[in-house]
């Protein structure tokens, strides 16, 4: 470039450098302003809505992120802002330094109020020279911990002291109750006023001793009589092995049974002897719109079940009242909350479910198998779901599915949406429900209903062989989507121990495992025969092969030969507490596996007309003609 441009561009350049000059103070200050700044990350510990009783104490956790330039020292605190207090400190230091760029979980101790209610309480962070800050774009807005109390309960329903109320069963049969010692091999159930705790102290309150079947895996189960569930209830207990049963390691399970016999987990916890005990608090806000149903207490070994003494230690069924409001002592006026509270919603959050679009209810998948469950539902409210709104895991068994899923498009009041979720379904064999629920942008939960209030839900069973990889498809291919009920097959079959039969009309089955399936059978009201059912229990190297699955001996056997299969055939009566069990068992061996189909007529002394026992055994031979082996 010759000189002489060089001089004609040097007034420009010395222009461009006063601007430069001039800006540079400016952004010093920019820089300045940005020292202390915060990003929320996530609530750590109480997500926003948590539920808890009045006065209970909780720990809440938030995860920040600094996005300033300086860096936190343990000279900074995280600071009471306004809001709710629920009880907690004015200040808690930083527990670490936290450079910019870096994450930190800040903890504060809490209480929650005695009045039930909604709560909000805000917090910030304090720099060491005492300025505040916070997130947002400005660094300056709080952050928060929002909770509801709930009203107080009251016991509604009372495990130990309904105790023989129950029907008691081990893994095929019924179990006397009260205890009967000649029988203890099938399991047993004892109620004790002060039981031993693992830790050696007594419980102070009555509990049940629950002890299975004497045999590996063996399990014994409280059906309880048919009640009513309701919003708010909860069920608790405290739980552990019994002091000194060292040898002790049980799987608890809390579930319910409907009226077809079929039976469904709500909870279940692991426990082996290691001198604690625990408190257990389940919401049963997933089975709150089910109507007569049988609440469930089970029991089973992991392996041996020799040792396995298992407490339920005030087992009761929990229900929220409303209280009395008490008159405030007049005092000082309390602070003003400098963020205003939020107006009521001139709008109403509802759906409407509409149908499955794919994975109809009780589809059948192998263990470990990808599938996605897509629901289709309306808008039933007059809020537009913006793609704020999400659909998000409520209860019940998550099947490896995400926590949320954003609604994919804004819909209007009257439109449909379809929604959907990757799930996996569970590596054991049984039948599964998952629940989920609507959230709007406020964080407020909605379903469908006639309350708006009920979760929707992807219901399956598990049977089979785990698939071979994570992209291998279900043994069942899923029928295309339909407008129309998809009727369940009438077909029966094992392909683990390769056998098959025909149900008949009107029945249902619920499989456990491969080993073990229900089938309720039709049986004609008005009679006092309240359930006929087939029980099919598969034992591996069980000789002589014969029924395991009653209380009582055979009262008569025979040998028959069904389609070519030899059956050893044994009749038999159990009873307990006004309940009979007639029973026929067919038994017979393939690749050393007993394989014995027990039919039951269960009856009760509760004054109806005596059942006729002739036609109502008649199908037992009816479907026993159907049983082949498989290829």
């Amino acid at each position: 470039m010759k000189n002489g441009s060089l001089r004609a561009l040097s007034p420009i350049l010395v222009l461009v450098l006063l601007i430069l000059s001039i800006g540079a103070p400016s952004q010093r200050v920019a820089a300045q302003s940005t020292c202390d700044w915060a990003q929320f990350v996530a609530d750590v510990t109480v997500p926003d809505g948590t539920n808890f009783s009045a006065g209970a104490t909780f720990a809440k956790t938030w995860r920040l992120k600094n996005i300033g330039s300086c860096t936190w020292t343990t000279g900074y605190s995280l600071v009471f802002s306004s809001g709710e207090k629920m009880g907690g400190p004015d200040s808690v230091p930083l527990p670490s330094s936290v450079a910019p760029g870096q994450t930190v979980d800040v903890t504060v101790n809490l209480t929650a109020p005695s009045t039930p209610g909604s709560y909000r309480g805000f917090w910030q962070l304090k720099n060491a020279a005492g300025a505040l800050f916070g997130i947002g774009t400005t660094a300056a807005k709080p952050f928060w911990v929002s909770i509801n109390v709930l009203r107080p309960f009251v016991t509604a329903y009372d495990f130990t002291a309904d105790i023989c109320s129950a029907t008691w069963h081990y893994d095929g049969g019924p179990i006397p109750c009260p205890y009967n010692e000649a029988k203890k091999q099938y399991g047993y159930v004892l109620k004790f006023d002060n039981p031993t705790l693992e830790d050696g102290t007594s419980a102070g309150r009555p509990g049940l001793l629950t002890v299975p079947q004497d045999k590996y895996g063996g399990v014994i189960r409280g059906v309880y009589p048919d009640m009513d569930i309701f919003p708010g209830d909860h069920f608790q207990a405290t739980i552990g092995c019994e002091g000194g049963a060292v040898g002790c390691y049980v799987t608890y399970r809390l579930e319910y049974m409907t009226a077809n016999r079929q039976v469904y987990t709500i909870w279940k916890f692991n426990e082996k002897y290691d001198g604690r005990y625990v408190n257990i608090d389940v919401d049963l806000s997933s089975i709150a719109w089910r109507k007569k149903i049988s609440l469930v207490l089970m029991i089973s070994a992991n392996g041996s079940a020799t040792g396995d003494r298992a407490l339920w230690v005030q087992p009761r069924l929990v229900r929220q009242v409303d209280t009395v409001p008490i008159t405030p002592t007049p005092g000082p006026s309390p602070t003003p909350i400098p963020y205003p509270t939020t107006p009521p919603d001139k709008c109403t959050d509802r759906a409407k479910f509409v149908a499955d679009v794919t994975i109809p209810d009780w589809t059948t998948f192998a263990p470990g198998t990808a599938f996605t469950k897509t629901w289709r539902l309306s808008n039933a409210g007059t809020c537009t779901w913006t793609t704020d709104y999400s659909l998000i895991f409520y209860n019940g068994n998550k099947m490896n599915g995400p926590d949320s899923v954003l609604i994919p498009a804004s819909v209007a009041p009257g439109q449909t949406v379809d929604l959907s979720v990757n799930l996996t379904a569970p590596a054991t064999s049984g039948s599964y429900l998952s629940f989920w629920i609507l959230k709007n942008p406020k964080g407020k939960t909605f379903g469908v209903g006639s309350q708006y209030d009920t979760p929707i839900f992807a219901a399956i069973k598990v049977a089979g062989t785990p698939v071979a990889t994570a992209t291998s498809q279900s043994v069942l291919v899923v029928p295309t989507p339909t407008s129309t009920p998809i009727p369940p097959s009438n077909v029966y079959s094992n392909s683990k121990y390769g056998f098959t039969f025909t149900l008949p009309e009107n029945s249902s089955s619920t499989v456990f495992s491969d080993n073990r399936a229900r089938v309720s059978l039709p049986f004609t009201s008005g009679t006092n025969l309240t359930e006929k059912y087939l029980d099919v229990v598969v034992v591996d190297v069980l000789s002589p092969c014969r029924t395991t699955s009653f209380t009582n001996p055979a009262a008569s056997s025979s040998n028959v030969a069904i389609n070519g299969i030899d059956f050893l055939v044994e009749t038999g009566t159990d009873s307990a507490l006004g309940n009979t069990f007639d029973w026929k068992a067919y038994s017979t061996t393939r690749n050393n596996a007993c394989i014995s189909m027990n039919f039951v007529l269960h009856s009760a002394n509760n004054g109806a007309s005596p059942f006729d026992k002739a036609a109502e055994s008649s199908v037992f031979d009816a479907l026993m003609s159907s049983f082949r082996w498989m290829p």
